[in-house]
């Protein structure tokens, strides 16, 4: 009885750590991440917004002040060029909100002045 309950509970675990690391969940994740392209003091960004949600972002500097609040929208596909031509070469925070949540935070290098 008891290598019985030990063989369900260690397929029930083995069935458990498959269904979270599935391929096809990784994958719809890939396609909600934001695509996110720094080239010549401009930032690129751009993502597929399926659940419609109202995106923004925001840019801060090394003190933590906002350097650019933008609303992406909430259209299918959503994208937005930032330029900061002039601005200090400096590392700054980017960071992607759905509402409060954060799909994307990360520090970029930008500036030429």
């Amino acid at each position: 009885m008891k290598t019985t309950f030990k063989l369900f509970v260690i397929v029930g675990m083995v069935f458990f750590a498959q269904g979270l690391f599935n391929p096809v969940h990784a994958q719809e994740k890939k396609e909600l991440d934001p695509r996110i392209q720094v080239e010549d003091n401009k930032v690129k960004i751009w993502l597929l917004n399926a659940d419609r949600s109202n995106l923004s972002v925001k840019i801060y500097d090394e003190h933590r002040n906002v350097v650019k609040n933008v609303s992406l929208g909430d259209g299918l596909t959503v994208g937005k060029i930032l330029d900061f031509d002039g601005s200090d070469i400096a590392y700054y925070r980017l960071v992607i909100l759905d509402g409060k949540e954060v799909l994307f935070n990360n520090k970029i290098k930008l500036g030429n002045a």
